[in-house]
């Protein structure tokens, strides 16, 4: 059971790129996404993404979610951190298991149509149940395969190797069916607080607060 992606706030689009460099990591795409007041920017990293939002100046869509609130509220709470860990995601390659979960744990289910070219449909479950319960993650299938994206990294990922989450491990093993791959629980209810990545030569780089923040 994969981590297959991992959300960060950034203040600007500038902070981001920025930190993207300084790490050797390219990117793939950037979008509007639509109705939050936020864009984003997308890293494929081998075996997974980073996906970074950072507000457009657009005003947030009547009842649209509380994105953008939650991530200035992130930032705010982190002024050291250019890049705020705010969501995880994990893979089900089988979605019959995902809508089993989702039965099981009363989660939403969306059908999330393609995002532009190299960015297939998803079906995504629990998706809000995060704004409450910040530890857990949304669960996540592919059904024609996961994004096809590439990036010119100077620094070449292997992948999401850690993520730190503030939350209680027997609710998320719960919600997941079992323990994701990397995931490392802490003491609190704060959510994900930092995410590793791992390097072809052995190195890493870790994304969020420091330790004790």
């Amino acid at each position: 059971m994969e981590i297959d992606h991992v959300v960060l706030a950034a203040r600007t689009k500038a902070d981001a790129e920025e930190v993207l460099s300084q790490a050797g990591l390219g990117i793939a795409r950037g979008r509007v996404i639509p109705g939050l007041g936020l864009s984003n920017l997308v890293v494929p990293l081998g075996q997974g993404l980073l996906e970074i939002h950072y507000p457009n100046g657009e005003p947030p869509a009547p009842a649209s979610p509380p994105l953008l609130d939650l991530d200035k509220e992130a930032l705010a709470a982190n002024p050291s951190a250019p890049l705020v860990p705010m969501a995880w995601l994990v893979l089900m390659e089988d979605e019959r298991r995902l809508r089993e979960l989702a039965a099981a744990n009363d989660m939403s289910v969306l059908e999330v149509p393609a995002e532009g070219p190299g960015f297939p449909p998803y079906t995504l479950a629990g998706f809000g149940a995060n704004f409450d319960r910040r530890w857990l993650p949304c669960l996540i299938h592919w059904p024609e395969g996961p994004p096809a994206l590439s990036a010119a990294h100077r620094h070449e990922p292997i992948g999401i190797t850690r993520i730190d989450v503030a939350g209680p491990a027997d609710d998320i093993r719960r919600w997941c069916g079992g323990g994701p791959r990397g995931l490392n629980t802490v003491p609190g209810t704060a959510g994900p607080l930092r995410v590793e990545i791992g390097f072809v030569d052995g190195t890493t780089l870790t994304l969020g607060p420091a330790t004790g923040q």
